[in-house]
């Protein structure tokens, strides 16, 4: 009789089919981990690379391959059929006539712009624009360039040019600058009114107008101040425009007298036609003439300091500028050196303009305002772009503001303050805007004005010459600005700097001389 085996054999040889079983599953496991990966592998290689084929077919089992190459003939079928077969890949661009800009760059397709008809088909809400670009990047090739394709399709454009910089194109297109300065014998009226609209009523127009000779007065006095106007000197400004105008309470005048930057000096001082309106204030005469001595001393220098003989007209000023031209430019290159004079004889001149450009009946305008930046560092001065942007709409005008980059606005005032508010809200009633090339400290700043996504920010680092970003409407466009040959010479702003000998005008020996120098060989 055979005898059990013992309890430690049997212990024993149960460990060891255990220890063999689960190197079989460890196996087995490593083995399907191993066919996994390598199906992974190609799968990810035949989706890169697509499959391998001979000249009858696909490599493989059951790839139906031919005995023979089948011949078929070309298919032919209309843009409309074929683009159903490649869907969102072709923009079908605006849609709306206007010049021509150049190539969008994703669609390769003509890329064509009119504010006004952008406007009327419903892509834009406001025919004004932004436009911002780095120094060498395109901008202002751009801006000449909508002057003379705007001006070919009888569409006539306003600039004011404080760096001399449209003359030469302005007098290629048939027009002559109107030059501003101390002693060029110009005069222009800042505060002369414009027309009233037939949509508004007696009240509206005279309240419109006062508001906007206010915001005007208000704005220069505080440039050259340099600070807020006190509610002492607002008053003052008040009742000298409106003893200026015939509008005081208790005159009899049904309509408005002329107003003039010398009128309103002269008025300041008029104290004892304003007793019964200074007895309602709680203020006297002496008392009003000593807390706004400022503020009259300011218009005394702009009348007859700064700004002498320029914006000291009493009559209207369309005898200076002819408004039937294809344009206007008024040049303030001569008051440049003093940037509080610049911006005072900027903002007069584009005063002076809207009194002809925004009344019923004018043609539609395009107007340009270069080295915005300088006018919307001061707060009475953004209302008044505000207020131009408003009234854009009602009189058929496109206003664009350039500058180099939207962190100049930095200098407008501290986050939260109320120029900032107006910079931005001014910003952001733009029906379009374009963005040249940026630098990165730029890019934050632009993607959250311009609402661009990351990808969109992160291209206008790598826009080359030319190219910009075109905001309409909620979409976005590439567009390279392309120009003709009769352009190219007058647009340059670099004109100077390309016409300084080139490498090619060297002589032979002067080069190798110049090469030698440089190297540090001795003759």
């Amino acid at each position: 009789m055979t005898q059990p085996a013992p309890a430690t054999d049997r212990r024993t040889w149960r460990d060891q089919v255990r220890a063999r079983a689960a190197r079989r599953d460890e196996a087995r496991a490593e083995q399907a981990r191993r066919r996994f990966e390598r199906a992974q592998q190609v799968r990810q290689w035949r989706e890169e690379q697509g499959p391998r084929r001979d000249r009858k077919g696909a490599f493989g089992k059951a790839t139906g391959r031919l005995s023979r190459l089948m011949r078929l003939p070309a298919h032919t079928a209309s843009s409309g059929v074929l683009k159903t077969w490649y869907p969102w890949i072709m923009d079908p661009g605006l849609g709306v006539p206007g010049i021509y800009i150049g190539v969008d760059l994703f669609s390769r397709a003509s890329f064509l712009f009119d504010p006004w008809e952008l406007y009327r088909a419903g892509t834009i809400t406001s025919p004004n624009g932004l436009i911002i670009g780095e120094i060498g990047s395109g901008k202002s090739s751009l801006m000449k360039t909508q002057m003379i394709r705007f001006n070919a399709v009888g569409i006539p454009w306003s600039w004011v040019d404080i760096k001399d910089e449209y003359t030469h194109i302005a007098r290629q297109l048939g027009v002559e600058p109107l030059r501003l300065g101390p002693g060029l014998g110009v005069r222009l009226n800042p505060l002369a009114p414009i027309a009233q609209h037939p949509d508004q009523s007696d009240a509206e127009w005279r309240a419109s107008t006062k508001a906007r000779r206010m915001s005007l007065l208000e704005g220069l006095v505080e440039v050259r101040l340099g600070r807020r106007l006190t509610m002492t000197e607002r008053t003052s400004l008040e009742l000298a425009l409106d003893t200026c105008t015939g509008q005081l309470p208790g005159l009899a005048r049904q309509d408005l007298a002329p107003a003039s930057l010398p009128g309103v000096l002269a008025h300041m001082t008029r104290v004892d036609a304003w007793g019964e309106d200074l007895s309602r204030m709680g203020i006297n005469a002496d008392q009003l003439l000593d807390e706004s001595r400022d503020a009259r001393l300011v218009l005394h220098n702009l009348v007859h300091g700064a700004l002498a003989g320029m914006f000291d007209a009493q009559e209207s000023t369309t005898r200076y500028l002819d408004f039937h031209a294809p344009g206007t430019v008024v040049n303030l290159h001569a008051v440049r050196a003093d940037q509080a004079v610049t911006v005072m004889a900027m903002v007069c001149a584009q005063s002076a303009m809207e009194a002809e450009l925004m009344r019923p009946g004018a043609a539609v305008r395009l107007i340009g305002y270069d080295e915005a930046w300088l006018g919307m560092r001061h707060v009475p001065l953004l209302r008044r772009y505000q207020e131009q942007w408003k009234l854009s709409r009602m009189y058929g005008v496109c206003n664009q503001i350039a500058f180099h980059r939207l962190t100049d606005l930095d200098a407008v005032g501290n986050a939260g303050s109320e120029a900032a508010r107006l910079a931005r809200g001014l910003l952001e009633d733009t029906g379009f805007s374009i963005a040249y090339r940026q630098t990165d400290a730029a890019l934050p700043v632009t993607k959250d004005l311009m609402g661009l996504t990351d990808v969109q920010a992160q291209l206008l680092k790598f826009l080359r010459k030319g190219s910009g970003m075109w905001r309409l409407g909620g979409r976005t466009f590439v567009v390279q600005h392309i120009l003709s040959s009769l352009e190219e010479p007058l647009v340059q702003t670099d004109s100077r700097m390309r016409a300084q000998r080139g490498v090619d005008d060297i002589p032979d020996e002067e080069w190798e001389a110049l090469l030698d120098d440089a190297l540090g060989v001795s003759a």
